[in-house]
């Protein structure tokens, strides 16, 4: 289960996290890099990526969302084009604001 910061989870989606088969799990991880890779570009500006994420926290899936924001942070190092750098920082800003890991961090 999640380390995150459970109440703001709780507060932001009122549901309480579940748990993701390991089969589950891992389509759903795949299913986010290619949202992020065909339509999370320029174009996209990262709107699918965070849609997913905020839609697997509404499920209480929210290793999913981990497993995502990790996968995020495994590849901005490997990103040249300077805009998709930042849509694709601001979309981890992002989703880590849905997660409360900045809030946990602060208090941590």
């Amino acid at each position: 289960m999640s380390k995150l910061n459970p109440q703001r989870t709780m507060r932001n989606f009122s549901l309480d996290e579940i748990d993701v088969t390991p089969e589950r799990r891992a389509h759903l991880a795949e299913k986010g890099k290619r949202l992020y890779q065909k339509y999370c570009g320029l174009d996209g500006k990262g709107i699918c990526s965070e849609a997913f994420a905020e839609y697997h926290l509404e499920c209480g899936e929210v290793v999913v969302v981990e497993d995502f924001l990790v996968y995020l942070n495994e590849i901005v190092g490997q990103i040249e084009e300077p805009d998709r750098l930042e849509i694709t920082r601001r979309l981890i800003n992002r989703i880590e604001d849905l997660l409360g890991v900045k809030e946990e961090r602060a208090h941590g």
